[in-house]
């Protein structure tokens, strides 16, 4: 499943960021899941964010990553592939 980022919390650990949903359908993360090859934690959230028409959006996700040093691999913009195991 394709996703961009669009937003790196950098400044705490342990580092998130926000990715938007780019293909329609379901999909989960679990131990050994990645996002743009990058390891991250099996944990998953919608931030309170919402569309221009005031409506929230259901396609922003926040993602952690299992380790900060992987943080050079992402940049906003990026679409990355969710790897499921």
């Amino acid at each position: 499943m394709k996703f961009r980022i669009e937003y790196i919390f950098d400044q705490k650990r342990p580092v998130s960021l926000f990715a938007r949903q780019l293909e329609a359908g379901q999909f989960a993360v679990s131990v050994g899941s990645s996002l743009g090859g990058v390891p991250i934690k099996p944990y998953l959230s919608q931030p309170r964010a919402l569309t221009p028409d005031g409506r929230p959006d259901m396609t922003l996700f926040t993602f952690v990553l299992a380790t900060a040093h992987d943080l050079p691999r992402l940049q906003v913009g990026q679409e990355v592939e969710l790897k499921e195991v």
